[in-house]
């Protein structure tokens, strides 16, 4: 097992069947995943220094006062050097390197998910420009 494998996702999503879809399958992969519904929920799994979270996957906008942008920042403070995958309704700049996924399916989020996990956030960018994303000016 990859030592990505052993670090825990975080699925934020207030879809029901898409986050323990997308759950499922990636504990069918080998990961461990942990899922949250809110912000709030989201924000307290990132703060437990205890049971740190390795890659987070979120909706950007979440019921409540803690939305995804604010957790890609919580998450940020432990892994500066890591991409949050956010799901919005619109592409846009993210000057962390986040990808950020308009509207994606469940196959999309996940091939994402798997490929940030693996180092491959150039082929993440690359693939969302082709479906109408923003690009980085040179």
């Amino acid at each position: 097992m990859s030592a990505s494998k052993s670090e825990r996702i975080l699925i934020v999503d207030d879809n029901a069947i898409f986050r323990e879809t997308l759950a499922e399958r990636l504990r069918a992969s080998g990961h461990e995943v942990l899922v949250a519904e809110t912000g709030e929920r989201a924000f307290l799994v990132l703060r437990d220094r205890s049971c740190p979270v390795g890659w987070l996957y979120t909706r950007a906008a979440l019921p409540g006062l803690i939305d995804g942008w604010i957790l890609a920042d919580e998450y940020h403070d432990a892994h500066a050097d890591r991409a949050v995958i956010l799901s919005a309704a619109c592409s846009r700049y993210s000057p962390r390197g986040d990808s950020i996924l308009p509207h994606p399916t469940l196959t999309a989020a996940l091939e994402a998910i798997r490929d940030t996990m693996d180092g491959n956030a150039a082929r993440v960018a690359s693939a969302r420009t082709g479906a109408g994303g923003l690009r980085r000016a040179a």
